[in-house]
């Protein structure tokens, strides 16, 4: 099952992640555009902020994903490598729970924000552009880390049971 999880998991990060760089590409173009404007014509384009804003939320949640894929976030193993061999895969074990809690409520607070954002009807301020895409892109994203996360503890956790029998 783990495998097939996987796929389906990789798959669609591979996805996001693409629909992501298409986003920062908007980021990228957007930003010149306003830059030349200031610069060259003395006027900023209207509405850049909110729009980055926007789409830099979209671009966070949809790398998230994709870099637990690829095992790319960041890792501090300070003592990591003082541990033995069964000390060091039982903190692995517990840092992928940990992972996976902390990641597990901060999905449940974004879907719960994501509900009232529908509900109240939230819109910028200058283009009037409703709230709810982004953050429904954003809970896409999160709740795709947390399967993710879920695969990588039960990989830890058959590694661990399979190292126990050998």
């Amino acid at each position: 099952m783990v495998p097939f999880l996987n796929r389906g998991i990789g798959r669609a990060a591979s996805g996001l992640a693409r629909f992501a760089a298409m986003v920062l590409a908007g980021i990228m173009a957007l930003t010149f555009l306003d830059v030349v404007g200031r610069t060259f014509f003395g006027r900023a384009l209207v509405g850049t902020v909110e729009s980055v804003e926007l789409m830099m939320g979209i671009l966070v949640f949809c790398g998230l994903a994709i870099t637990e894929i690829n095992r790319r976030h960041i890792v501090v193993e300070t003592f990591q490598n003082l541990f033995p061999g069964p000390a060091r895969r039982l903190s692995e074990i517990v840092n992928s729970g940990l992972a996976v809690a902390v990641t597990g409520l901060l999905a449940w607070r974004l879907l719960v924000k994501t509900g009232e954002i529908i509900d109240e009807q939230e819109y910028t301020q200058i283009w009037e552009l409703p709230f709810w895409p982004t953050a429904i892109v954003m809970c896409v994203g999160i709740c795709l880390f947390l399967l993710a996360l879920v695969a990588r503890l039960i990989e830890d956790l058959r590694g661990s049971a399979d190292r126990a029998r050998n």
